[in-house]
């Protein structure tokens, strides 16, 4: 293996790489990384978004209360030999819940959210029971190519994010996983899938469609998202077999598609990457499990720490 100089395709720039047959289309790690930062960008507008939706919410509080909570004074003459005074009137209050706007904005974004039902009067409301709900998990489930992934992806996120691999596992085991997987999980998880690079070379590639079929079918069972994540491909493995990755990952976005689920393709990102690999084949590198776990974060929507 030699170092050859490789055109990117996307910055139209030259990057020295180590590959004895450079890919067709290539994109340098520049490139890769300016990506995870558009990605992390969006986030971060999003985020800052939904802090002008509490700080809106909070002016209108401030603006009820001020019009509601306010004592009138008058002053009236006394009598002869006493001094002027300020005399309170009765001023007749409609009660009402002044905090009912914030079922529109997130609960755990708010200081104090846990007690938001008893300050308004009542423990049944719509901030009250939405504060009781369980936080919805981000869960990604796949083969041995997640080994490692765990502490990337969930960080100091535990109680939201998990991370479930399962060597050597093919479609059809974790369709038959799936629900006891998810059955703890919160309301409706949403579900990243990384599988199938063991079907490849071992079934006809029509049964491998039928088993990603019912595999969707149980995930539509549970999860409120799901995004199915394409198969990489594998350096020094036959063209054939990459040839059925390629094809199955084809077909796999126009079925996403039609089913309403995500369809991550990583083929561009990994294809003659072999900087992105262990030396040993298909296990990813620290460097690869971080550009695939930051894709995994970045389409369920979540923010890696």
């Amino acid at each position: 293996m030699r170092a050859r100089a490789v055109y990117c395709s996307g910055c139209q720039m030259w990057e020295v790489m180590e590959s004895d047959s450079p890919p067709d289309v290539h994109i340098c790690t520049r490139c890769i990384e300016m990506e995870l930062l558009r990605d992390r960008i969006r986030n971060l507008e999003q985020q800052l978004d939904d802090l002008r939706l509490v700080r809106e919410s909070e002016e209108v509080i401030d603006r009820s209360y001020r019009e509601v909570v306010t004592d009138k004074w008058v002053t009236l003459r006394m009598d002869k030999g006493q001094r002027q005074g300020r005399v309170s009137t009765p001023v007749s209050v409609h009660l009402e819940n002044k905090y009912s706007c914030l079922s529109t904005v997130g609960v755990d974004s708010l200081p104090g959210s846990s007690d938001s039902g008893r300050a308004s009067g009542t423990e049944t409301g719509p901030v009250a029971q939405k504060g009781r709900e369980k936080k919805r998990r981000a869960i990604v489930i796949g083969d041995s190519i997640l080994r490692g992934s765990d502490r990337r992806f969930c960080g100091r996120s535990q109680e939201t994010r998990m991370v479930v691999c399962l060597p050597s596992a093919r479609v059809s085991d974790v369709s038959q996983r799936v629900q006891d997987i998810l059955k703890s999980e919160g309301e409706e998880p949403e579900v990243v899938v990384h599988i199938g690079t063991n079907d490849i070379g071992k079934k006809r590639e029509e049964v491998l469609k039928g088993e990603f079929r019912e595999l969707g079918g149980e995930l539509r069972k549970r999860a409120k998202k799901v995004t199915i994540s394409g198969l990489l491909p594998v350096p020094r493995d036959s063209e054939s077999r990459n040839g059925a990755r390629w094809r199955i990952n084809a077909w796999l976005k126009d079925w996403c598609s039609g089913q309403g689920f995500k369809f991550l393709d990583h083929w561009d990102l990994f294809c003659g990457r072999c900087d992105l690999y262990r030396k040993d084949g298909l296990p990813l590198n620290p460097r690869g499990t971080n550009i695939l776990v930051g894709r995994f974060a970045n389409a369920s929507g979540e923010t890696l720490n």
